[in-house]
């Protein structure tokens, strides 16, 4: 560090002492070292931002921006004021970054608004898009967004709802009001009741609908920000300022195509509505998804996370194994038909109680009662189901050495799928173990309602244990070929 820093003392290979001293600095060392040298002449640095060469006045910055003292800070503003080169002056708020610019938000975001308002040419576009996201990034270190509140459950509003694709009439049934039309993705509701579709349980996500066709990705800020978009948000919220915004791209171009696409069209949108959408990697608001056509184009949808969820509120906890609650809820949809009211209800690898609460959600139950051997899971099944405000009994135990006094109605189970300490064969033997034990714990005429990741062990274990009576199975997908299975334990 000190050979690079006496070598820019000199004027001498000041770029690539530059450069070098940046690649130190990336690895984690020499920075304690490198503030000790500034201090002993801080003008060998701070000079270099006067430099003739772009490139080293560039690389300058980001080096000063790493040391971080005032004086830096200083010295950084006055030379991003008066730097003429576009390609330069980006760099200057991303070495901001390293100082406290607390003194400087009026100037950084007069800058931005003078950004805004630039008339984008080819040749300025780029940098101007790379310099208004460095501005944002440092203004976000000191601005918290001032956050809207939404008020629109009761506007009528046109939404998709994101569904297991095979079984988007087990939501669509539930719909009570609006004019629905099936999808591939789900269910859209043209006109919706937003309160009522908010307690619908088996649907994944809502995404709202923009009164606009599908569009190209040269016209997407354009079409964007003269859509419905912005009045849509005003009408949907309370509060004043900025909507913070990212975007999602769900397209068949590479990781770094879209990357690319979805900065260069976050900076044109942040700019065609003067800023009144922000651009922003936290605390954003709203996600524009664009989801690509078959004919190239994207059709624009919005995900609001002001619009409050709380039909899972109680998941305060889960595992790596934890099934999805809508999933669960739709399991408990699918299988309504065989959901005995006031029943007594086991599920012997209950996790965090997910499958629980659901079933008691669907149709209530007279008790629960869920075994785990995870007790870290049992723990978290416990609270759970403390917020969902249920009764329900956690034993921490190998479901295989569990008894009961009085044999249940129901065995409700996610089942555990083969991993990295469970190999197929061990597998085999739990599903056949399983079965056993629940000839053992179920009344003659009881359900087992199972959700499998292998359905041929399954299979296999129906065939053994005869007083077992398949009722119906639901394919669910996925790698494994995954099946909902509806069985009857007649007798043994």
């Amino acid at each position: 560090m000190r050979e690079q820093f006496e070598q820019i003392k000199k004027n001498e290979d000041v770029r690539q002492s530059l450069i070098s001293i940046r690649a130190e600095l990336r690895g984690g060392q020499g920075l304690k070292e490198l503030k000790a040298l500034f201090q002993e002449e801080p003008e060998a640095l701070l000079s270099k931002l006067g430099h003739e060469d772009a490139k080293v006045r560039k690389n300058a910055a980001l080096v000063l921006g790493s040391i971080g003292t005032p004086a830096c800070r200083d010295a950084l503003w006055k030379a991003y004021g008066s730097e003429g080169q576009r390609f330069v002056k980006s760099v200057y708020p991303e070495a901001l970054k390293g100082c406290d610019c607390g003194e400087l938000l009026d100037g950084l975001k007069e800058r931005r608004q003078a950004l805004l308002k630039e008339e984008e040419t080819p040749e300025t576009g780029k940098h101007r898009q790379e310099e208004l996201r460095a501005l944002n990034g440092l203004l976000a270190r000191y601005e918290k967004p001032k956050g809207h509140r939404f008020t629109g459950f009761l506007r009528p509003s046109d939404v998709i709802l994101v569904t297991h694709r095979d079984y988007r009439e087990a939501v669509l049934k539930q719909i009570s009001e609006g004019q629905c039309v099936l999808l591939k993705a789900g269910v859209k509701v043209l006109g919706g009741n937003l309160e009522e579709l908010m307690k619908l349980r088996a649907f994944r996500e809502l995404l709202f609908c923009l009164n606009m066709d599908e569009i190209s990705g040269e016209q997407a800020a354009e079409k964007l920000a003269s859509s419905d978009l912005l009045p849509l948000l005003k009408e949907l919220h309370q509060g004043e300022g900025p909507f913070y915004f990212r975007i999602e791209c769900r397209s068949r171009m590479t990781l770094e195509e879209r990357s690319a696409f979805t900065k260069k069209l976050a900076a044109r949108l942040e700019m065609m509505t003067g800023g009144r959408l922000v651009n922003s990697t936290s605390d954003y608001e709203l996600e524009l998804r664009l989801v690509e056509t078959r004919a190239g184009g994207f059709y624009p949808l919005v995900k609001l996370f002001t619009l409050p969820d709380r039909r899972f509120a109680y998941r305060k906890n889960s595992v790596a194994a934890s099934i999805r609650p809508e999933q669960a809820a739709l399991f408990m949809e699918l299988a309504d038909e065989y959901l005995k009211e006031n029943a007594r209800v086991l599920d012997p690898f209950c996790g965090v109680g997910t499958m629980l609460i659901e079933r008691n959600y669907r149709v209530h139950a007279d008790t629960l009662y869920g075994v785990d051997i995870y007790g870290p899971a049992i723990a978290g099944a416990r609270e759970n189901t403390e917020i969902a405000r249920m009764t329900a009994h956690y034993v921490h135990r190998d479901f295989r050495d569990f008894t009961h006094e009085y044999p249940f109605d129901e065995i409700v189970t996610n089942f555990p799928a083969k991993g990295k300490t469970r190999n197929g064969h061990e597998l085999e033997f739990l599903y056949g173990r399983f079965f056993d034990r629940a000839e053992e714990l179920l009344r003659p005429g009881g359900l087992v309602l199972l959700y499998s990741h292998d359905p041929a062990f399954v299979r296999r274990q129906m065939r053994e244990h005869k007083g077992m009576e398949l009722l119906k199975e639901w394919p669910m997908g996925g790698k494994e070929e995954s099946r909902l299975f509806a069985i009857r334990y007649v007798t043994s």
